[in-house]
């Protein structure tokens, strides 16, 4: 059917990833568990597979210093401008980073500080995502729920990714939904379920 595919909504590449508890404690400043520190406030996804992804939706780069090895070391960012729905349809535009692994999660790359950008999820439509859409001229986050896409209100193609790799049999239940596709290259791939 015309008009249902990511191509035909003009959208080049899409990440989604499943929002966990612990994210959405993340999302409400509070995900340390003592006073003392710690609890970043950081979505993560596998650095090796979505690195190349992220780059092309966040193509901008500028050097901040880091620690790494016990050292203060200047790192690259990568980063872009974001328009960020936010709950009452309103866009916000942020500047999103994408950050290398840290020593302490050697495979994880981060989206940081999203506390400060991104709004808390709805309750009570189940599982909730976090997509971030790349078009020709800009690039859109949002939040995709389980109960909107089950019942048809999303793009067809988009739907069928999120939900394939949610539904999937072959994911652990312990690995969240997911993944990515680019449209352009084309290439496509769910976390727990590809190799």
């Amino acid at each position: 059917m015309a008009g249902d595919g990511l191509n035909d909504a003009g959208i080049l590449r899409v990440v989604f990833k499943e929002v966990s508890p612990g994210d959405l404690r993340k999302l409400r400043a509070l995900s340390n568990n003592a006073p003392t520190g710690g609890g970043a406030r950081d979505f993560r996804l596998p650095y090796r597979r979505f690195d190349p992804v992220m780059r092309k939706l966040l193509p901008r780069t500028r050097k901040e210093h880091r620690r790494r090895n016990n050292e203060k070391v200047a790192v690259d960012l990568h980063w872009g401008p974001v328009g960020i729905r936010q709950n009452d349809g309103r866009i916000v535009e942020v500047d999103l980073l994408w950050e290398s692994p840290t020593d302490a999660r050697p495979s994880e790359g981060r989206i940081p500080r999203v506390h400060d950008h991104l709004n808390m999820p709805e309750d009570g439509l189940g599982a909730v995502f976090f997509v971030l859409m790349q078009h020709e001229d800009h690039v859109l986050a949002s939040y995709a729920y389980e109960d909107d896409l089950r019942h048809g209100r999303w793009n067809r193609e988009l739907t069928h990714h999120i939900l394939t790799c949610k539904d999937s049999p072959e994911r652990q239940p312990r690995i969240l939904a997911q993944g990515y596709v680019d449209c352009v290259k084309p290439d496509r791939y769910y976390h727990g379920i590809d190799k």
